[in-house]
């Protein structure tokens, strides 16, 4: 009975702990729908990812290091759309996410 719960444990935790690290998707961002994100929403949405890390005692790594609104915004149209967006999380993929400035030259 105890290496049940102790496999339970860690595997509830193991799951607990991958959730936090899952990349934001295009919707996550584009609060309104209207298929454009704003800077307002971008960072809307990153403060609010912010605040679930912090109440579950996960801060974000590398917060200072996230990406900007601007390095998204690849044509400079003050929007990002799904294909600058993908293109940039296919460029920050491998376990890096939003909160890590790993394999990012500045």
């Amino acid at each position: 009975m105890k290496t049940l719960l102790i496999v339970t444990l860690i595997v509830t935790g193991a799951l607990a702990a991958g959730q936090g690290n899952m990349m934001p998707s295009y919707s996550d961002f584009d609060s309104d729908g209207n298929g454009k994100v704003t800077q307002k929403e971008f960072e809307n949405t990153q403060q609010k990812r912010m605040e679930e890390q912090a109440k579950t005692g996960r801060m974000m790594r590398n917060a200072d290091n996230a990406p900007k609104f601007s390095d998204i915004d690849t044509n400079k149209d003050g929007n990002i759309d799904s294909q600058e967006f993908q293109t940039h999380q296919a460029s920050n993929r491998g376990g890096q996410g939003m909160g890590s400035g790993q394999g990012r030259n500045r």
